[in-house]
């Protein structure tokens, strides 16, 4: 290249021409000898010697000075190595001046062996000490892979004595077996460890992470970082690798995430979730199963778009609340329900628990937010059922006295008929209807007492939607489309009858929401239902829904109710009789609806346990009998009625107006007493009780009980006793006691 370098190329000790650039030096050219003595410095031109010197201040002020003065300086000074190792050595160094632009610096060693031991030694101490304090194992492998060096750390997790041990050996277990993993689960092989492979590639491996399985001793987990370490002429020379035991960190983690999870089964089972907000009502934390629990938007980043989904009767209160907490002191905590409506249009209730906390100047809420609902409905279900109590005796005692009444006027009109004239038997007629409306508002009446006497039999719930499907379809008429669905045979235990008024009334009820006429569908089929206390459960379904006018929110919560109606004329009793029925069958009625959008009745009956079929037709009774029966009642009209109705099916009669009176009667009679026709709920001595007593006294005495509904419970009644409801007719008295003589 000309200049300076010409004249030092050949120069047999190491020359370095810089060149001068300001107040700093720029290398440019080494010399021969330098390039033999460390090939890697020719990849050092280009720098400053306040990079290559930067520890040297000395140095740099001589080269400066030899500039300034036009001159020759020479300096023997301790110097590192150029491979950045701590290796130091004792040089002569002569900075020459070689023009204006150039400066010259030649290097010869300084043989002072103590000197460059004691350094080295320093040097030693100096990492000897640091790699010792360190907890994670280090080793120090030479090419070959032989260790070199190592610490206390790395002894104990060989299992060797000591370093000594391990000194000279390519680190193979010295007493423990190890099976070492990825995190992927694939065995390793020990020989392809980071420490020996990047001494073949020469690339660094950082933050590996391996399962040391050891025979004897479980499973430890590492993460391991391996360096390469390079000597003065850029190749290989070793390795360094450290090993840093995480096994605890990853047992808190897993801990963690186990109880993690654990937590979220929790709450997913309680229908729960957990939330947070910051004081300028941003959302920094929601659960997922929140969203899933009130199908709501998966994302939720702020209060105001949460508040969209509260139900609007509820936002006003839920905002008041939100802004109170904002600026409520640290601990304080508040919990509100309110509803909440879902992207599936479904409104459920919310209980949302929040607690204030104070992080510095700011303010955190930290809450939880649980669904709710059926424990609305199970609540709005006990306070109707507190509402109706009074209601509901009120209703029974009125039906029982009209019952009391009809069975004494319907009895009377079917023992004149033989006797009524032909021009009279029209009137008669009409008071016969008249009656049998009169018992259908008392069956009403008690159905919503729950007091309706219930004559159980295995009933198909299909069949029975056939049976009755000609007079449903006259009842709608023809403006509206009838729809049926039946799934095969659904059989439950309950009263034919009595399911038959439930359908009737719900039919009705769906055709008189549709002024305009629109469809009626009836479903029957079978679907699940959680049972508080033991789970999902099988039930038999019947469903009426129709496309009609719909209702608000507060008027489904009413319409159970008795009288209360929505239409001009009407009892309000069909809707409270058949809710009545449901539960007095054990099962359970609910109603979806919106305005505009029409309505779903849902009836769940218990499946009856019977799977042969259901109960045969009885065959029909004979109109007279034989035998004595005695009569016992303490209304006059229905007692003297009955005896009447009794006699003109032929049997004798013994009659008491007491269950005392009753027991007083039968000691003094001398006779056999076939049958015991006597009603329930008797001042004094009760039906049950003197039936009993009746049974000690004559062995073999039949039972037929008799009631405007059944006011004993069933371990009251006597034993193997039948039941008649009143009011009943003449057909209905005579086979009832031509069963109860033929058992």
């Amino acid at each position: 290249m000309g200049g300076p370098f010409d004249l030092v190329e050949h120069v047999p000790i190491p020359a370095y021409v810089f060149r001068v650039d300001g107040d700093d030096f720029i290398l440019e050219e080494v010399n021969a000898a330098a390039r033999a003595h460390n090939p890697a410095i020719a990849q050092m031109r280009g720098r400053s010697m306040l990079q290559l010197y930067q520890d040297q201040v000395q140095a740099r002020e001589d080269a400066r000075r030899a500039v300034a003065e036009k001159t020759k300086i020479v300096r023997e000074m301790a110097v590192r190595r150029y491979d950045r190792t701590e290796a130091t050595m004792l040089v002569e160094l002569s900075f020459v001046y070689a023009g204006p632009d150039h400066m010259v610096i030649f290097m010869r060693d300084v043989a002072t062996p103590p000197i460059a031991e004691a350094a080295l030694r320093e040097s030693e101490t100096r990492y000897r000490t640091l790699v010792d304090a360190l907890p994670d194992a280090v080793l120090l492998r030479g090419a070959d892979g032989q260790i070199l060096a190592c610490n206390d750390v790395a002894v104990r997790l060989y299992g060797a004595g000591s370093q000594f041990d391990l000194l000279g050996t390519t680190a193979a277990p010295i007493t423990k077996k190890w099976t070492v993993r990825k995190e992927s689960g694939d065995e390793v092989d020990l020989q392809d460890m980071p420490s020996r492979r990047v001494i073949a590639t020469g690339v660094a491996e950082v933050g590996q992470v391996y399962e040391v399985t050891t025979e004897g001793e479980g499973s430890r987990w590492y993460r391991v970082a391996a360096q390469p370490i390079r000597g003065s002429s850029g190749k290989v020379s070793g390795s360094v690798t450290m090993f840093t035991d995480i096994t605890e960190r990853l047992q808190a983690q897993q801990a963690l995430r186990e109880s993690a999870a654990r937590l979220d089964v929790a709450l997913s089972a309680a229908k729960m979730g957990v939330w947070e907000m910051s004081g300028d009502k941003r959302i920094d934390f929601w659960s997922a199963n929140l969203s899933a629990i009130f199908k709501l938007p998966v994302s939720m980043e702020d209060f105001a778009k949460f508040l969209d989904s509260v139900h609007p009767d509820n936002r006003a209160a839920v905002r008041g609340i939100m802004e109170s907490l904002v600026g409520a002191n640290h601990d304080d905590a508040i919990e509100h329900e309110f509803r909440i409506v879902g992207t599936d249009g479904v409104t459920r209730w919310a209980r949302a628990f929040a607690r204030v906390r104070h992080e510095g100047s700011k303010v955190r809420l930290i809450g939880t937010m649980m669904e709710v609902t059926e424990q609305h409905h199970l609540e709005e279900e006990l306070r109707r059922a507190h509402r109706l109590e009074s209601i509901g005796r009120l209703a029974g005692g009125i039906a029982h006295d009209f019952n009391n009444l009809l069975a004494a006027m319907i009895g009377s009109i079917e023992l004149m008929e033989d006797d009524c004239p032909p021009t009279a038997r029209e009137d008669l007629a009409t008071i016969r209807h008249g009656a049998a409306r009169a018992t259908e508002l008392t069956r009403q009446l008690l159905a919503f007492a729950r007091k309706q006497p219930v004559i159980y039999k295995d009933v198909d719930l299909s069949a029975m939607v056939t049976n009755v499907e000609r007079m449903l379809r006259r009842l709608v008429g023809a403006g509206v489309d009838l729809a049926i669905s039946k799934s095969g045979s659904v059989l439950v235990r309950a009263d034919p009858s009595l399911l038959e008024q439930v359908l009737v009334n719900l039919v009705i009820n769906a055709k008189e929401a549709m002024p305009n006429g629109g469809r009626i569908e009836v479903l029957v089929g079978t679907t699940l239902h959680s049972v508080p206390g033991s789970g999902p459960k099988s039930f038999a379904l019947l469903e009426v829904s129709d496309s009609g006018i719909g209702m608000d929110e507060e008027t489904r919560g009413k319409i159970f109710d008795p009288f209360f109606t929505t239409k001009e004329s009407g009892t309000g009793l069909g809707l409270a009789s058949s809710y009545g029925i449901v539960k007095q069958h054990g099962g359970h009625i609910d109603v979806l609806s919106r305005p505009g959008h029409g309505t779903r009745f849902r009836v769940l009956i218990p499946l009856s346990a019977n799977v042969a079929g259901s109960d045969p037709p009885p065959s029909a009774a004979p109109l007279h009998g034989k035998g004595c029966i005695l009569v016992v009642d303490d209304e006059e009209l229905v007692r003297n009625t009955t005896v009447r109705m009794v006699k003109s099916l032929g049997y004798d009669v013994l009659v008491a107006s007491s269950g005392e009176e009753a027991l007083d009667v039968a000691d003094r009679y001398p006779g056999y007493i076939d049958a015991l026709v006597c009603d329930v709920s008797m001042p004094g001595m009760d039906g049950p009780t003197a039936a009993r007593e009746l049974s000690r006294r004559r062995p073999g005495l039949r039972i037929l009980f008799v009631s405007g509904y059944s006011g004993a419970s069933d371990d009251e009644m006597v034993t193997n006793s039948a039941f008649l409801p009143k009011p009943y007719t003449r057909s209905d008295l005579a086979a009832k006691l031509h069963e109860v003589l033929s058992e």
